[in-house]
């Protein structure tokens, strides 16, 4: 007869599994309309790697019904872990390819230091610039920055400012063929067609709401920006704070649409970008802002970094081309 010792823990060990393999559930079935299905899943590599003790546990006390359910949640996550771990390497850059850099940053429409925030992005020194949440203040401040900086200016602007976390802009050295501020599942986004040393690149720049606020109208709008992203071949990089991540299967279904993440074919899907010097939440703990690509390019490298005063990590992403088009 086991003893209580042992009766205590396999009812505790039953009641821990239950919402680790609800949680598995929600990933099977592609769920995360409700904002409490898409706050867990974000946590997903935390909550499911609790299973592991549960089973040791479980294994040295004979249980062998817990031993099997714990297998569970660590199954699930090795298989929603799979394409982070094991990834092609990027494509080759062809030679004598044009190169094309983008800083991106959500910069936090309440930044409380907005110069340092601006110096920061101009200091990148990337070709292009593409930013959210940007206040007057900040775009100012931006200015300001780039006066100060000594280095190239960035002649091309579009984008919407003073909107609060719906501004977005982005600001390139390259020229704007086409496009410009955009709307994309009722949210401005960004769509411009620019001309890199004679080769065309689509950046389609992309913030929609949190799920915490609003899940069905961010599913709309990842569905949304989806099939916006997919109306042609040209080389198209995909950026920006999405709110998801890829333990989210909504941000899974766009991923699945043909796109790559930069972050994770360079061997940095692990990282982290959210959220930074937010006292009601754990220190960083999720990916949600991404660089996505697709129809003939290819990362070269990627460097994250703090932006001061934001509650996201920005980063810089360099680019090549896989051909060299024609010009």
């Amino acid at each position: 007869m086991p003893s209580s010792t042992s009766r205590t823990l396999h009812v505790l060990g039953w009641v821990a599994l239950v919402p680790m393999l609800a949680l598995c559930a929600t990933q099977w079935f592609g769920v995360d309309g409700r904002r409490t299905f898409v706050a867990l899943q974000a946590l997903t590599p935390f909550i499911l790697l609790c299973a592991a003790p549960i089973a040791l546990a479980a294994c040295r006390g004979r249980q062998h019904a817990l031993a099997i359910a714990a297998l569970v949640p660590l199954v699930t996550l090795l298989a929603l872990s799979f394409p982070i771990a094991f990834h092609a390497d990027p494509p080759a850059v062809a030679e004598n390819s044009p190169r094309l850099s983008i800083a991106y940053s959500n910069l936090l429409y309440y930044n409380s230091t907005p110069d340092a925030a601006a110096a920061r992005m101009i200091a990148s020194d990337a070709d292009v610039l593409l930013l959210v949440e940007v206040t007057a203040r900040l775009h100012d401040a931006l200015v300001a920055a780039l006066a100060d900086g000594g280095t190239a200016d960035y002649p091309y602007r579009i984008g919407t400012t003073g909107r609060g976390s719906e501004s977005i802009e982005l600001w390139s050295r390259h020229p704007i063929i086409s496009g410009g501020l955009a709307e994309i599942g009722d949210r401005p986004a960004i769509d411009a067609l620019l001309d890199v040393d004679g080769s065309e690149v689509r950046i389609v720049g992309v913030h929609p709401y949190p799920p915490t606020f609003n899940a069905p109208g961010w599913q709309a709008q990842l569905q949304a920006i989806g099939d916006a992203a997919a109306t042609s071949d040209t080389p198209t990089v995909l950026i920006g704070d999405f709110n998801g991540s890829r333990w989210h299967p909504s941000f899974r279904r766009l991923l699945d649409r043909g796109w790559q993440d930069a972050h994770e074919v360079l061997g940095h899907g692990w990282s982290v970008s959210w959220p930074m010097d937010e006292g009601w939440l754990p220190p960083q703990f999720v990916r949600i802002d991404h660089a996505l690509f697709r129809n003939g390019l290819t990362p070269t490298g990627i460097d994250d970094f703090e932006v001061p005063g934001s509650d996201h990590k920005g980063y810089r992403v360099d680019f090549g081309f896989t051909d060299r088009p024609e010009p």
